[in-house]
């Protein structure tokens, strides 16, 4: 019984986390290649685990949009979202700003000083 409740806090945390990084994530995924919204849902089910619904997704991919990171074009009646050039420099900014949290996070649960 208690490592079943471990297990599903476990899984809990980590959903907490995909989700809390998840523009970041979808920008890692639109710098690879264009993609449509049930792709970028498949690709994050593969590679996390968690299945996002489209009332997670879109929002954020307009969020994106709006400010000019990615755009959406419809091919083959589906829309497509491309990463745009400022969402690659922003996306790289981004992306190091977080390696250096993460390590600094690394750092401080190993060596707390507190």
């Amino acid at each position: 019984m208690l490592l079943e409740k471990e297990q599903k806090l476990e899984e809990r945390i980590h959903e907490r986390h995909v989700k809390a990084f998840l523009d970041i994530l979808i920008l890692a995924i639109l710098n690879g290649s264009p993609m449509y919204g049930y792709k970028i849902i498949a690709a994050i089910h593969r590679e996390f685990g968690i299945l996002l619904s489209p009332g997670s997704l879109y929002p954020l991919l307009h969020s994106l949009e709006k400010n000019k990171l990615i755009e959406s074009r419809f091919h083959e009646g589906k829309i497509v979202y491309t990463m745009t050039s400022n969402g690659k420099k922003i996306f790289q900014n981004i992306f190091t700003a977080y390696k250096i949290t993460m390590q600094r996070m690394e750092n401080f649960i190993v060596n707390p000083h507190i």
